[in-house]
């Protein structure tokens, strides 16, 4: 009897190794969402990349085909002014046009590397689920509880920073990046703007994370 039961608690034991090693496994492995969004940073990185190494006349082309879009959308009967008064009025906007990009691309930058580095609310587990996570760990005393429980990086507002800085030192390599392409410059104003830009996309992507939290565990 002494040796079936043993075999039985060696059974019990086994298959709830088994049981733990699969939960590890699980909660190392990255999620869908993750993949996706870490695809989306790396392709709006290189997007900045490209477009940096445009040269000064290329980018000056480019935003000002923006300044005239702008025209034919804000500006009555735009289409019949002369090329000279609508590549003035597309060079009266061109700072802003140029910072607003600077501004638009790493707040965009920001918020998919947040997504792609902190886990969503929808995947909390429920407190059942903890439980059971504890009973095997008691069983399994060379397994730590802080291993078997799958528990989710708390998001609070000092996770911005993780994105934040990624996105900043980023600005601050394509700066760089820029010296060494023709007509262009790296500011240090751009990597200010940049960073605002990055501040304010971690800031939106964490109020948004807590809010959509709050409603799924209400």
């Amino acid at each position: 009897m002494d040796s079936q039961e043993n075999r039985e608690l060696i059974s019990e034991e086994s298959v709830s190794k088994e049981n733990v090693s699969e939960e590890i496994s699980k909660k190392k492995r990255p999620s869908i969402r993750k993949i996706i969004f870490w695809i989306l940073a790396i392709a709006m990185m290189v997007m900045i990349f490209v477009f940096s190494s445009k040269t000064a006349d290329d980018s000056t082309e480019e935003s000002h085909r923006v300044g005239k879009f702008i025209g034919y959308m804000l500006e009555y009967d735009f289409q019949n002014w002369t090329e000279d008064a609508q590549n003035r009025y597309a060079q009266k906007y061109d700072h802003v046009i140029r910072k607003t990009a600077h501004f638009l691309e790493y707040m965009t930058l920001a918020i998919l590397i947040f997504g792609a580095v902190y886990d969503s609310p929808y995947e909390v587990e429920d407190e059942d689920e903890d439980e059971e996570s504890e009973d095997a760990a008691k069983k399994i005393k060379k397994y730590e509880l802080s291993d078997v429980k799958k528990k989710r990086k708390k998001i609070d507002a000092k996770n911005t920073r993780i994105p934040w800085c990624f996105a900043t030192l980023y600005a601050i390599s394509d700066e760089f990046h820029q010296t060494f392409v023709s007509g262009r410059s790296g500011e240090p104003l751009d990597v200010c703007i940049d960073g605002s830009g990055a501040l304010l996309g971690v800031l939106l992507a964490f109020a948004i994370t807590k809010l959509i939290g709050k409603y799924i565990n209400s």
